[in-house]
C-alpha cells in the first residue's frame, strides 16, 4: 500500500484511510473470479522484469493483449501456471462456453497509446476487471512492488496499465455460438444457418431479399476503460413465417469498439425470408464479462414464445406482435440471474422488409444507424 508521509494533511490522510477501508470492503465481496484475477494482476506486478520483454514484443496497436495461458507458460512459477490454468477453466465454465474455447483469459494495454511509455522504459501498473463496474467507481492497481494504487473508472492513468481480464471478442464469440445453437435447439435456426430457408428453396429464387447496415455509431458504449473495447452484437427478433413462433437471430458486430465514431459495415442484418409480413426488430447489446450466454439463450426463447403464445387470438396473430417481441426481450435481458450482464444498447421496433432508415436514431436515442434494403442475386 502507498503510504502518506509524516508532512502530510490530515485532509489527505483521512482520504488514504477511507479508499483503504473501501479497498478492503471491495476485496471481500469479490467473486473467486475476480479474487483470482487480483491475485494473477498482482503476481504479474511483482514480477515484472519476467514478463517485460515477452509483453513488450507481443503487445503492438492492433494487439493489445496477449493470451494468460501463452504469457506464463515458459514461467518457471509453476503455482502461478497453476493458478492461471485453473481460473481459466472457471471463467469458460463460468460462462456456459465449454466447448467453444478453452481459454479466454489474457492481459491487455489499456490504451494502444500507452505503448511508447511502456517500450521507453516506463514501469507499469497492473489491474485486473472487477465483477462489475460504474461511473466513479475506485479501480484497484499494482505497481511493480505490488503496492496498491488507487485509480477511477472514468480516468485513463496516464502510466501504462496491463488489465488481467477476458478476452471479451472470443467470449462473445463463443458465446453467441452457444446462443445460436441454444435457438437451432428450440427449432429456430442461428444466424450462421439462415440460408436453410424452408418455405422456397434457394435456388428457385431470383435473389434473397435482406437489410443492410450501411452506417452505425453509439453516444455511450457502457463500457469504462478497465473493462477494454465494447464488443457489440444484435438480437433480430420477428416471427416464423410458417407457425406462430418466434424466429430469432444473433449478429455479431465485432468493428463496433468505440463511442462517438462512425462505421461503414456494410453488413447484413436480416434476411428477410425468415420473417412474417416483413417486419422484424433490433436489439443492440454491449457484451460484458460474466453473462452465461446458455441462461440467456434460455430465457430469451422462453420470453418470446410466451408473449406469442399469449397474442394469439382465434389461431391467427396480428402482425402487431412483432413489436412486443422487443419489450419482452428487453425485460429478461437485465435479470439477476447474470452477473454484470451483457447491457441494453439500444433497440430497432419493426424495421420492415423495403424500408430506407437513414441516420435512424434507436428507441433510447443511443444509437444513430442507417439501414438500407438489398437484394442479392443467387450464385450463377
Amino acid at each position: 500500500m502507498k503510504r502518506i508521509t509524516l508532512g502530510a494533511t490530515l485532509f489527505i490522510l483521512g482520504a488514504v484511510l477511507t479508499g483503504c477501508q473501501d479497498n478492503q470492503d471491495q476485496e471481500a465481496n469479490l467473486s473467486a473470479e475476480a479474487k483470482s484475477k487480483r491475485q494473477i494482476a498482482q503476481e504479474l506486478s511483482t514480477n515484472y522484469q519476467v514478463f517485460e520483454a515477452q509483453l513488450k514484443k507481443q503487445i503492438t496497436e492492433d494487439y493489445t493483449s496477449v493470451p494468460l495461458n501463452a504469457l506464463v507458460d515458459d514461467s518457471d512459477d509453476n503455482n502461478l501456471k497453476a493458478m492461471v490454468f485453473n481460473a481459466d477453466h472457471a471463467a469458460v465454465t463460468k460462462r456456459g462456453i465449454n466447448g467453444e474455447t478453452a481459454s479466454i483469459l489474457n492481459v491487455s494495454l489499456a490504451d494502444p497509446e500507452m505503448i511508447a511509455k511502456l517500450k521507453n522504459g516506463e514501469k507499469p501498473l497492473f489491474t485486473y476487471q472487477p465483477d462489475s463496474v460504474e461511473a466513479g467507481d475506485i479501480v484497484e492497481m499494482f505497481d511493480s512492488n505490488g503496492d496498491t494504487v488507487f485509480g477511477n473508472a472514468d480516468v485513463l492513468p496516464e502510466q501504462p496499465v496491463f488489465i488481467v481480464g477476458v478476452d471479451e471478442k472470443e467470449a462473445m464469440r463463443a458465446g453467441l455460438s452457444v446462443m445460436r445453437t441454444a435457438f437451432e435447439e428450440n427449432d429456430m435456426p442461428g444466424f450462421a444457418n439462415q440460408l436453410k430457408i424452408a418455405s422456397t428453396p434457394i435456388e428457385e429464387k431470383e435473389f434473397i431479399s435482406t437489410t443492410v447496415l450501411k452506417k452505425v455509431s453509439l453516444q455511450d458504449d457502457h463500457e469504462p476503460w478497465i473493462s477494454g473495447k465494447a464488443e457489440i452484437y444484435a438480437l433480430v427478433s420477428g416471427v416464423n413465417p410458417s407457425r406462430d413462433e418466434p424466429k430469432l437471430d444473433v449478429v455479431e458486430m465485432p468493428y463496433l469498439d468505440y463511442q462517438g465514431k462512425d462505421y461503414y459495415p456494410n453488413q447484413i442484418m436480416i434476411y428477410w425470408d425468415r420473417y412474417r409480413w416483413g417486419a422484424a426488430n433490433i436489439v443492440l447489446m454491449e457484451h460484458d464479462s460474466n453473462t452465461n450466454y446458455r441462461d440467456l439463450a434460455k430465457v430469451i426463447v422462453k420470453a418470446a414464445s410466451q408473449i406469442i403464445a399469449s397474442q394469439v387470438d382465434g389461431g391467427v396473430l396480428s402482425a402487431a406482435i412483432v413489436g412486443e417481441l422487443v419489450n419482452e426481450i428487453i425485460k429478461v435481458i437485465p435479470d439477476d440471474a447474470f452477473t454484470n450482464n451483457d447491457d441494453l444498447v439500444d433497440y430497432y421496433y419493426t424495421i420492415e422488409q423495403n424500408q430506407v432508415l437513414t441516420d435512424q436514431p434507436g428507441a433510447s436515442g443511443n444509437a444513430m444507424a442507417t439501414f438500407e434494403p438489398k437484394n442479392i442475386k443467387r450464385t450463377q
